[in-house]
């Protein structure tokens, strides 16, 4: 039973991450006769998993469950009840706000209901590593063909931009290509790097490997994930001790540098505040649902349930839409959640990059995301037992 439950696991796993391959899976199902199906692939292996882990813990009659876990989940039910009376019903909109308000933590908390062999997540992380390799190649691929050709190439037509049936994006970043790789958007392609980065990280045998990694984050050129990786290398250089002392010595000549790599960013672009300040006003003045500070109430009328309804469909903050969607009770409940899970300090300096980087995306709305993060909470074991 224990060996078994590892290999399912495992196999949903890999279907999951397979989902993030948006390009890879459109062109399978496309060659079986319906590309459509690709949108499956994602929620269907979730549910699976989730099934399969609930129905382990039925069996086991064990429940690892605190304080903290009881009041979030009985506080999200209340919400998601809440949001089948928002949508009327709508399996669509459910399940859409399901997956971009409710699944992380689900995720999170069902990961660590189980302990994952070692074995089998050596080969999730080798996995991730062909991936990340066979994107730097296509995206490599991009520069060689164009990106007109490349899409063509891959998706048998092209649309600048997104296109509005695939929904693949290819745009530009200064005078860079944002390709979409294999997976369809540079955005999932940063946070696919991002994430896989700080996997490789936590794992001695994978640590020469996260250069990879650290470069497909880099040429999916979101200024979101360079945020997060700027944080967490601040905070994790900055809180060891013997690095205080070279601060303080070193402050008086890195000051200077600072300010004119700021000023060299600034006038290429890169730290263009101009994107911000449109966010800023379509906050104020776009966001037409009604919602309470402290429970929300707005669940299913705001980001992809809301699709159509321009800037309510994704908001650019993850914060603001779980606080129309859930409210401050939920946001606190939900980071008193994470903060409980944190297995280590590096993780600890990680969270606290998405909780700033989630002011400026959506971060619920990436496949890449919601697929890799909740595997920093995945608690693996030596042998092969679960």
């Amino acid at each position: 039973m224990k060996l078994n439950l590892n290999k399912i696991i495992y196999f949903f796993l890999v279907l999951q991450i397979f989902s993030t391959q948006g390009i890879i899976v459109f062109n399978i199902f496309k060659f079986l006769g319906n590309w459509e199906l690709k949108s499956l692939l994602h929620p269907v292996s979730v549910l699976l998993l989730i099934c399969t882990i609930i129905l382990f813990r039925i069996y086991k009659f064990t429940l690892k469950i605190t304080l903290i876990d009881l009041f979030l989940f009985l506080y999200f039910s209340a919400c998601f009840l809440l949001l089948i009376y928002n949508t009327s019903g709508s399996i669509f909109k459910i399940y859409i706000s399901f997956r971009e308000v409710f699944l992380l933590t689900l995720l999170v908390f069902l990961y660590q209901q189980v302990k994952f062999s070692e074995y089998y997540w050596n080969k999730i992380l080798k996995l991730l590593h062909v991936l990340v390799l066979a994107n730097l190649f296509f995206i490599a691929l991009t520069y060689i063909l164009g990106p007109e050709d490349y899409m063509k190439f891959l998706t048998g037509r092209y649309r600048w931009g997104i296109d509005p049936d695939y929904k693949f994006k290819i745009s530009s970043f200064l005078s860079f290509w944002r390709s979409p790789g294999l997976m369809g958007s540079p955005g999932n392609i940063g946070y696919f790097g991002l994430i896989s980065y700080f996997l490789f990280d936590q794992e001695e045998k994978y640590k020469k490997k996260k250069i990879f990694a650290i470069t497909l984050a880099i040429v999916g050129f979101v200024r979101s994930v360079y945020l997060v990786l700027v944080i967490y290398w601040i905070l994790k250089f900055l809180l060891t001790k013997k690095n205080l002392k070279i601060i303080k010595l070193a402050l008086p000549y890195i000051l200077p540098i600072i300010l004119v790599v700021g000023f060299f960013l600034y006038n290429k672009g890169i730290l263009d505040l101009h994107s911000i300040f449109m966010r800023f006003e379509h906050w104020a003045n776009d966001i037409t649902v009604s919602f309470n500070v402290i429970f929300g109430g707005g669940i299913g009328l705001v980001g992809g349930a809301a699709r159509g309804q321009g800037f309510l469909a994704t908001l650019d903050n993850y914060w603001l839409l779980m606080l129309i969607s859930v409210g401050l009770i939920g946001i606190i409940s939900m980071i008193l959640f994470f903060y409980e899970k944190v297995a280590n300090n590096n993780n600890k300096y990680i969270l606290f990059g998405f909780l700033v980087a989630g002011l400026f995306i959506t971060l619920s709305q990436g496949i890449s995301f919601l697929v890799l993060f909740p595997l920093l909470f995945l608690k693996k074991e030596i042998n092969d037992n679960c």
